[in-house]
Protein backbone atom coordinates (compact mmCIF):
# COMPACT_ATOMS: atom_id res chain seq x y z
CA UNK A 1 0.00 0.00 0.00
CA UNK A 2 1.51 3.38 -1.00
CA UNK A 3 1.96 6.15 1.51
CA UNK A 4 -0.22 8.54 -0.56
CA UNK A 5 -2.78 7.05 -2.97
CA UNK A 6 -4.07 8.58 -6.23
CA UNK A 7 -6.87 10.46 -4.44
CA UNK A 8 -4.31 12.27 -2.24
CA UNK A 9 -5.16 10.33 0.91
CA UNK A 10 -2.55 9.37 3.46
CA UNK A 11 -2.56 5.55 3.91
CA UNK A 12 -5.80 5.60 1.90
CA UNK A 13 -7.77 7.07 4.82
CA UNK A 14 -6.91 10.74 5.55
CA UNK A 15 -6.99 13.58 3.03
CA UNK A 16 -3.69 15.51 3.19
CA UNK A 17 -5.40 18.90 2.76
CA UNK A 18 -7.77 18.17 5.67
CA UNK A 19 -4.85 17.02 7.82
CA UNK A 20 -2.94 20.22 7.02
CA UNK A 21 -5.93 22.40 7.97
CA UNK A 22 -6.41 20.51 11.27
CA UNK A 23 -2.70 20.89 12.15
CA UNK A 24 -2.80 24.64 11.44
CA UNK A 25 -5.92 25.12 13.57
CA UNK A 26 -4.40 23.12 16.45
CA UNK A 27 -1.15 25.12 16.20
CA UNK A 28 -2.98 28.47 16.28
CA UNK A 29 -5.09 27.37 19.27
CA UNK A 30 -1.98 26.19 21.14
CA UNK A 31 -0.20 29.49 20.46
CA UNK A 32 -3.19 31.53 21.64
CA UNK A 33 -3.59 29.36 24.72
CA UNK A 34 0.04 29.81 25.70
CA UNK A 35 -0.05 33.55 25.05
CA UNK A 36 -3.29 34.42 26.86
CA UNK A 37 -3.80 31.73 29.48
CA UNK A 38 -0.31 31.10 30.84
CA UNK A 39 1.27 33.35 33.48
CA UNK A 40 3.22 36.11 31.80
CA UNK A 41 6.88 36.78 32.47
CA UNK A 42 5.90 40.10 34.07
CA UNK A 43 3.90 38.29 36.75
CA UNK A 44 6.97 36.26 37.66
CA UNK A 45 8.87 39.47 38.42
CA UNK A 46 6.06 41.28 40.23
CA UNK A 47 7.29 42.62 43.56
CA UNK A 48 5.74 44.39 46.53
CA UNK A 49 7.03 47.83 47.42
CA UNK A 50 6.69 50.57 49.99
CA UNK A 51 6.08 54.03 48.58
CA UNK A 52 6.44 57.28 50.50
CA UNK A 53 4.12 60.08 49.36
CA UNK A 54 4.08 63.73 50.43
CA UNK A 55 0.77 65.59 50.36
CA UNK A 56 1.49 69.27 50.99
CA UNK A 57 -0.47 72.35 52.03
CA UNK A 58 -3.42 70.47 53.51
CA UNK A 59 -6.07 71.96 55.78
CA UNK A 60 -5.74 70.49 59.32
CA UNK A 61 -9.23 68.97 59.38
CA UNK A 62 -8.59 67.24 56.03
CA UNK A 63 -5.19 65.93 57.21
CA UNK A 64 -7.05 64.07 59.97
CA UNK A 65 -8.87 61.97 57.35
CA UNK A 66 -5.77 59.98 56.47
CA UNK A 67 -5.54 56.88 58.68
CA UNK A 68 -3.39 53.75 58.79
CA UNK A 69 -5.35 50.98 57.08
CA UNK A 70 -7.03 53.16 54.43
CA UNK A 71 -6.87 51.42 51.05
CA UNK A 72 -6.88 52.31 47.38
CA UNK A 73 -8.53 49.58 45.31
CA UNK A 74 -9.16 48.89 41.65
CA UNK A 75 -12.63 48.25 40.27
CA UNK A 76 -12.39 44.55 41.16
CA UNK A 77 -11.72 45.09 44.87
CA UNK A 78 -8.01 44.29 44.65
CA UNK A 79 -5.89 46.39 47.03
CA UNK A 80 -3.44 48.62 45.14
CA UNK A 81 -2.17 50.64 48.11
CA UNK A 82 -2.64 50.23 51.86
CA UNK A 83 -1.47 52.97 54.21
CA UNK A 84 0.97 51.63 56.81
CA UNK A 85 2.24 54.88 58.33
CA UNK A 86 1.03 58.51 58.49
CA UNK A 87 2.99 61.52 59.71
CA UNK A 88 1.41 65.00 59.88
CA UNK A 89 3.62 68.07 60.31
CA UNK A 90 3.24 71.81 59.76
CA UNK A 91 3.76 72.71 56.11
CA UNK A 92 7.10 74.40 55.35
CA UNK A 93 6.83 77.48 53.15
CA UNK A 94 9.39 79.95 51.79
CA UNK A 95 9.03 83.58 52.85
CA UNK A 96 10.99 86.72 52.15
CA UNK A 97 11.96 88.73 55.22
CA UNK A 98 11.89 92.54 55.44
CA UNK A 99 15.63 92.67 54.74
CA UNK A 100 15.21 90.62 51.50
CA UNK A 101 16.44 87.26 52.77
CA UNK A 102 14.65 84.04 51.87
CA UNK A 103 13.74 81.72 54.76
CA UNK A 104 11.68 78.56 55.08
CA UNK A 105 9.29 78.58 58.03
CA UNK A 106 6.40 76.49 59.37
CA UNK A 107 3.05 77.62 57.94
CA UNK A 108 0.80 78.88 60.76
CA UNK A 109 -2.20 76.87 59.53
CA UNK A 110 -1.52 74.37 56.71
CA UNK A 111 -0.11 70.86 57.23
CA UNK A 112 2.01 68.39 55.25
CA UNK A 113 0.99 64.74 55.32
CA UNK A 114 3.64 62.06 54.73
CA UNK A 115 2.18 58.67 53.84
CA UNK A 116 3.97 55.32 53.64
CA UNK A 117 1.92 52.76 51.75
CA UNK A 118 2.34 49.08 50.95
CA UNK A 119 1.72 48.31 47.27
CA UNK A 120 1.39 44.59 46.48
CA UNK A 121 2.87 43.22 43.25
CA UNK A 122 3.44 46.65 41.72
CA UNK A 123 6.96 46.35 40.31
CA UNK A 124 6.88 44.38 37.09
CA UNK A 125 10.01 44.02 34.98
CA UNK A 126 11.55 47.03 36.70
CA UNK A 127 8.62 49.38 35.98
CA UNK A 128 6.49 50.75 38.81
CA UNK A 129 2.90 51.64 37.93
CA UNK A 130 -0.16 52.72 39.88
CA UNK A 131 -3.44 52.66 37.95
CA UNK A 132 -1.59 53.22 34.70
CA UNK A 133 0.48 56.09 36.10
CA UNK A 134 4.25 55.60 35.98
CA UNK A 135 5.84 55.87 39.41
CA UNK A 136 9.23 57.59 39.72
CA UNK A 137 10.82 59.69 42.42
CA UNK A 138 9.66 63.31 42.19
CA UNK A 139 6.48 62.56 40.21
CA UNK A 140 3.01 63.24 41.60
CA UNK A 141 0.35 60.54 41.39
CA UNK A 142 -3.35 60.90 42.05
CA UNK A 143 -4.64 58.47 44.68
CA UNK A 144 -8.28 57.70 45.57
CA UNK A 145 -8.49 56.18 49.06
CA UNK A 146 -11.42 54.30 50.61
CA UNK A 147 -11.80 55.71 54.12
CA UNK A 148 -13.88 53.49 56.44
CA UNK A 149 -13.89 56.22 59.10
CA UNK A 150 -15.44 58.72 56.68
CA UNK A 151 -17.59 56.15 54.93
CA UNK A 152 -16.50 57.65 51.61
CA UNK A 153 -13.57 58.20 49.28
CA UNK A 154 -10.99 60.98 49.37
CA UNK A 155 -8.48 61.88 46.66
CA UNK A 156 -5.11 63.54 46.83
CA UNK A 157 -2.09 64.20 44.66
CA UNK A 158 0.97 62.76 46.37
CA UNK A 159 4.55 63.56 45.45
CA UNK A 160 6.61 60.34 45.38
CA UNK A 161 9.43 60.77 47.89
CA UNK A 162 10.65 57.18 47.98
CA UNK A 163 10.10 53.70 46.52
CA UNK A 164 11.64 50.57 48.00
CA UNK A 165 11.10 46.85 47.57
CA UNK A 166 9.29 45.07 50.38
CA UNK A 167 8.54 41.42 51.14
CA UNK A 168 4.95 40.37 50.36
CA UNK A 169 2.72 40.60 53.43
CA UNK A 170 2.10 37.36 55.28
CA UNK A 171 4.49 35.27 53.20
CA UNK A 172 7.46 35.20 55.54
CA UNK A 173 7.28 33.52 58.94
CA UNK A 174 7.98 35.64 61.99
CA UNK A 175 11.26 34.50 63.56
CA UNK A 176 10.99 32.97 67.00
CA UNK A 177 12.94 34.83 69.64
CA UNK A 178 14.66 32.61 72.15
CA UNK A 179 15.45 33.94 75.63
Amino acid sequence: MPLIDQKGKLFGKVNLFDLLVVLIVVGVLAFLGLKYFSPSDNQAFAQDCLVTLAWGNVEPDIAQWVKVGDKATDGGGNVLLEITEVTVRPARVPVTTADGQMKVINHPHLMSVFIVGHMPRVAQSGNFEFKGQEMKMGISIIVSMDAPVLGSVYKFSGLIMGIEFAPPRGEYPVPLLTP
